[in-house]
């Protein structure tokens, strides 16, 4: 008898977990996490990065730290999910720029750059932890991975230079424009440099100009 329940024991499925107001299980987990990055972002506009905690997060998501660790394993974490958020809005804001037709180059880069500075300056949230990004290890990290990415992007449809990416002296380039530019970029928006938008989108277009001349040389 011991033995009969055991397997059935075995042989029982697992319960359905039953949807909660029309909403599923999972998208009710995605809602949760959408809710936890934006207090996220919240907090490191109010706090910064340094004072972004998973209890500050939570209070401010208006969750408990079950659903928190549901999500994200720390602040590190979240903090992290964050700023990808950040890079993947950023890329599909300048992907148009890139991809639609130009009368030049100039005008592509200008296009590009403006569209970059856009999604930057818009979210003075997603600005302080973009700007603050360096100084913490693993932002810092997902940044310079970030950086590689861009470069590429620049590279093949911003620069229009015919050349191999894994070609040392092009990515050389590259990489230093979208360096550069990010570094010009933080300050700008920790108003370390006292420009104008227009100013700066034509300056670091015309930097990005000179750099693709360069790259086809004679």
């Amino acid at each position: 008898m011991k033995q009969e329940r055991r397997r059935v024991k075995m042989f029982c499925v697992p319960e359905a977990v039953r949807p909660y107001r029309g909403v599923s299980a999972d998208d009710r987990r995605a809602q949760r996490r959408s809710q936890l990055l934006e207090a996220c972002l919240d907090v490191v506009g109010a706090e910064g990065v340094a004072g972004t905690t998973a209890e500050a997060v939570c209070a401010r998501a208006g969750l408990s730290k079950r659903y928190f660790y549901e999500s994200f394993a720390d602040r590190e974490a979240v903090l992290v999910a964050a700023l990808d958020a950040f890079f993947e809005a950023a890329r599909e804001a300048i992907t148009p720029a890139l991809a639609e037709p130009a009368t030049s180059t100039g005008e592509r880069l200008t296009r590009t750059v403006a569209a970059l500075v856009g999604a930057l300056s818009s979210d003075a949230r997603t600005a302080r932890l973009y700007v603050e990004s360096s100084r913490h290890p693993a932002l810092e990290l997902r940044r310079i991975a970030a950086y590689d990415e861009f470069a590429l992007l620049i590279l093949r449809y911003g620069l229009e230079v015919d050349t191999e990416p894994a070609d040392p002296r092009s990515r050389l380039v590259a990489l230093l424009l979208v360096s550069g530019t990010t570094e010009v970029m933080a300050r700008w928006l920790s108003g370390d440099l006292d420009l104008d938008e227009q100013t700066l989108v034509e300056t670091v277009a015309g930097i990005g100009l000179a750099a693709a001349e360069l790259l086809r040389g004679p």
